[in-house]
């Protein structure tokens, strides 16, 4: 192991920590990390920021799913669609990449709201995406119609990664489910039938989530089953089978206390690996982006109209960027003179074990 090795493994820890906190302290982001981090091998952070890196091309789409519609209010949620949007734009500065957001259409205007104080275009047009837009595609509810809008959208090329982001995932059953085991499958967008296909073609494939219903988590199937409540079989309160664990299992997974603090998370692992931290996003514009959503009507975990994530509020989502920002920067600034501290830690061989 070097000393770069070294630093870069403790950035991907620090970032897994603070997207891992956990404000309300019922412990399923420990649960779901345990797995996770074993399910890597690595800090779920960087382990995806490499994996964007190595996927990720100057020119080619990267599809982002995205949106989960709330019952009984029927209305998306913030998580999600706030550091979706974010990723959007990261994307096109870090890669030159087209970003795809494929949305509910509840989240439409969000993406609407959003684009206006992070200042990008927005089209929907899969075949024209010009320099600083993103391309927005409603997905269906309909299951009968997503095998062919799915097939639809790749008839206009294949994206070079897909990302899902908070994205409701069907269960080995069929049915959708909230966190605590409603079924929620009349709302949500099917949008796990494009996940799939694209994981089929080879597409690189990233799931992030905070509970195991969303797109990807059976990745880590038995854990979840074994220790996420409403996950067992007959776990939902619906009583439709298999409990709220999504049956899609991604290559590649990301889980946290709120999917958009992972989020958050990846792109910081991005930008400190590409030695740009200065790409990832700030305190003003994360506030500015919890401000578009709410104002667009998205609804926070408790069916509020307001500034919040999950039901966080921004008293913790924008320190946490600022602390995500400020540990991908400090590491250059760290003297040489500590040079031999670094060396004589790794020959303890704690790090190769």
């Amino acid at each position: 192991m070097t000393r770069e090795e070294l630093t870069e493994y403790n950035v991907g820890c620090n970032l897994d920590t603070l997207m891992n906190l956990d404000p309300r302290g019922y412990g399923v982001c420990r649960i779901l990390y345990e797995g996770a981090r074993e399910f890597t091998g690595e800090p779920l952070s960087t382990h995806a920021a490499k994996g964007l890196i190595n996927n990720v091309k100057k020119g080619e789409k990267v599809f982002i799913l995205t949106g989960f519609v709330l019952l009984p209010w029927e209305e998306a949620e913030t998580d999600g669609i706030i550091s979706s949007n974010v990723l959007a734009t990261f994307l096109m500065k870090a890669f030159g990449a087209k970003p795809v957001l494929i949305v509910p259409s509840q989240c439409v205007k969000a993406v609407k709201a959003i684009s206006n104080v992070l200042s990008f275009k927005i089209t929907d047009d899969l075949d024209n995406i010009g320099e600083n837009t993103v391309c927005v595609v409603e997905f269906t509810k309909e299951l009968e119609k997503a095998e062919e809008q799915a097939r639809e959208i790749l008839s206009h090329g294949t994206p070079c990664a897909v990302i899902s982001n908070e994205a409701p995932g069907r269960n080995k059953n069929g049915y959708y489910h909230n966190a605590v085991g409603v079924n929620t499958t009349k709302v949500e967008a099917k949008y796990d039938v494009l996940f799939k296909m694209l994981q089929n073609k080879g597409v690189y494939n990233l799931s992030i989530g905070d509970l195991g219903n969303e797109i990807g988590m059976a990745a880590i199937e038995d854990h979840i089953r074994k220790y996420v409540p409403y996950a067992e079989i007959c776990g939902c309160k619906a009583g439709t089978g298999f409990g709220i664990l999504a049956d899609s299992a991604a290559d590649n997974i990301i889980t946290a206390t709120v999917s958009d603090w992972g989020c958050n998370a990846l792109m910081a692992a991005c930008a400190f690996l590409l030695g740009k931290p200065e790409l990832f996003h700030d305190a003003e514009t994360q506030t500015s982006a919890m401000d578009a959503a709410a104002a667009s009507g998205m609804l926070d975990m408790y069916g509020e109209p307001r500034p919040y994530i999950d039901g966080i509020g921004k008293n913790i989502n924008v320190p946490l960027i600022e602390m995500m920002r400020a540990l991908i920067d400090y590491p250059h600034t760290v003297e040489e003179k500590t040079t031999a501290w670094f060396e004589n830690t790794i020959k303890k061989g704690f790090f190769t074990r």
